[in-house]
């Protein structure tokens, strides 16, 4: 057995801010070029790598809960506004461990089958504000509609206008592009406007909690389950304002990368009309006059190649990372305790070892045997192991569904003069200017 090597190469960046700048300009061509210039492991900085190949992505995330930690530091000791610590994303071991448990139940099969009649009500109700010919920001459309879905899965209630409007609010200034890091402490228009809406957020969620604290007794939703954590087994952290944090935290992770995904989707469909056919051909052979139900993902084959497809280019959450606990070995490197592992979707999913033609939109891949020998973890847009997204089994049934609601009746074009960018945040990969112009199917 061959020794474990010391440390990996990598770019040598700036002193005293090692690859920062580079890496803020250029989010997604820096770790591209990384990791074809460096390889599978790559040091961006001092206790900083960056981790490529599938079959280390796996280790990480199948061995995370012994040797990873995904959380660590301390925690606020009071309910800060836009903190959201103690929400089950942001915990680690014993604590996660119970509430994962405690909350896995609202992801059971049948619970998500039964929500696919509403999510199918309220496709129809965005795409009754659409005007044929006329533009539409698509971003705007869909956000509105994923709060809305979950929303009504998790808390068992609708979202009102305002609340929508809320969370919508947060999440745009939240990813906003910016041409230079400000300090957010300086009083500009930017920064006053974002700590607004982290307010506005914040009240959203309380006045959430408390429109339905009455309501939800005995019933199984997202509210009455955090509030048995709160008062659950010793050891679990829980505060308490746990309730803000998790359902706050929730309605994010759920509601963020469906619309992400949704967005990509629509725009790759309106780039590509033979794909947008193809989906319209498959819908209508499959559904004839009636709606979708939670049966039909299987049988809409190639519609769910699109979607997967779509997310392989543009995964939702492009960029997660880890922390190691105690010193390990990934891809033939020794790994210190303390060591942050940043691990990208966005890297395997473009590799031509892979993917033939890693940058082309292409959903006839996952149908014509050509991905049999994939690595396991060459896949990732729900993450993977012991963390992998409680929701993956949601996401995907709305994804189908919305896209299968929209192409019977629009062929969706892109709007004249409309310049499209993914803006890569510190996790999700926001599409940007995507206008898209609604065309009734004939």
């Amino acid at each position: 057995m061959t020794a474990p090597h010391g440390e990996p190469p990598g770019p040598e960046g700036m002193w005293g801010i090692a690859n920062l700048a580079d890496f803020h300009a250029d989010p997604l061509g820096f770790v591209t070029r990384c990791a074809r210039e460096f390889g599978d492991v790559v040091r961006l900085g001092q206790n900083n790598y960056l981790v490529c190949h599938p079959h280390d992505i796996e280790s990480v995330f199948v061995n995370g809960q012994r040797s990873f930690a995904k959380a660590t530091g301390q925690k606020p000791s009071s309910p800060k506004t836009g903190s959201y610590h103690f929400a089950l994303m942001h915990t680690d071991g014993k604590d996660w461990l119970y509430k994962r448990r405690l909350l896995q139940p609202l992801f059971k099969r049948e619970r998500v089958g039964a929500s696919s009649e509403s999510i199918v009500a309220a496709t129809e109700a965005m795409m009754a504000c659409w005007r044929p010919g006329e533009s539409r920001a698509i971003e705007g459309d869909v956000a509105p509609l994923a709060a809305r879905l979950v929303g009504r899965f998790l808390l068992g209630s609708e979202l009102s206008d305002t609340e929508v409007s809320r969370v919508t609010s947060f999440l745009a200034w939240s990813f906003r592009p910016l041409p230079i890091r400000i300090p957010s402490w300086l009083p500009t228009p930017g920064s006053l406007r974002f700590k607004w809406s982290v307010r506005q957020f914040d009240r959203a969620i309380y006045g959430l909690i408390e429109r339905l604290r009455e309501r939800s007794r005995g019933s199984s939703n997202l509210l009455e389950l955090v509030h048995q954590a709160r008062d659950g087994e010793d050891g679990c952290l829980a505060p308490p304002w746990y309730p803000r944090d998790e359902v706050a935290i929730m309605l994010l992770a759920a509601h963020q990368p469906t619309a992400i995904a949704l967005a990509w989707t629509l725009y790759l469909m309106a780039l590509h009309p033979e794909v947008d056919e193809r989906v319209a051909a498959e819908v209508r052979h499959v559904l004839g006059e009636r709606h979708a139900t939670a049966e039909d993902p299987d049988r809409l084959v190639y519609t769910s190649a699109v979607i997967k497809e779509s997310m392989r280019l543009y995964p939702p959450v492009w960029m997660t990372a880890r922390e190691s606990l105690q010193e390990c070995e990934i891809g033939g490197y020794r790994i210190a305790a303390g060591v942050s592992l940043a691990l990208s979707p966005w890297v395997p999913h473009r590799d031509p070892r892979w993917f033939a033609d890693p940058d082309a939109f292409r959903p006839e891949r996952w149908l014509d045997g050509s991905l049999k020998e994939l690595p396991k973890f060459a896949y990732v847009p729900f993450g993977g192991g012991a963390r992998l997204c409680m929701g993956a089994s949601l996401a995907k049934l709305a994804l189908v569904l919305v896209i299968a609601t929209v192409a019977r009746r629009y062929r969706l074009t892109l709007a004249s003069g409309a310049k499209v960018r993914p803006l890569a945040t510190a996790s999700f990969l926001i599409p940007q200017g995507v206008r898209l112009v609604p065309r009734t199917r004939l």
